[in-house]
């Protein structure tokens, strides 16, 4: 059982991801923002993070660069494999600079992937950790 953290600021979302990953057996905590999912990482880190990436208080962006600059000091918080689910233009040559630069980046998915498909490659980045 790996634990998963579910970063997205629209409650129907990480409900849905919640109830996937557990039914595959996963544990699943839940952050509504970046800030809130600094805190859970820092608390517990996680195994494997869906991440939204416009979010309020501190976007996806945001997280991710934080992430980057807390690893020199705690390089675990840098090697967290995680996905960006994003309505956002993930074509976008910043956007896709920062999250692609990132240690733990697996890929991005469309907001309206199906979940099925996100557990799959969660499952994957799982396998080659282990």
């Amino acid at each position: 059982m790996a634990k998963i953290l579910i970063v997205d600021d629209e409650h129907t979302i990480r409900e849905l991801f919640k109830y996937v990953f557990e039914d595959a057996g996963h544990e699943v905590a839940m952050a509504n923002n970046g800030r809130e999912a600094l805190a859970a990482v820092r608390g517990d880190l996680p195994d494997f993070m869906v991440l939204d990436v416009a979010m309020p208080e501190m976007s996806g962006k945001e997280f991710v660069l934080e992430l980057k600059r807390l690893s020199a000091a705690d390089r675990a918080l840098g090697t967290i494999p995680f996905v960006v689910m994003t309505g956002e233009n993930f074509m976008d040559r910043e956007l896709n600079s920062v999250f692609s630069s990132a240690s733990g980046f697996v890929c991005f998915f469309p907001k309206m992937t199906p979940p099925e498909t996100v557990l799959q490659a969660a499952e994957t980045a799982l396998k080659g950790r282990a």
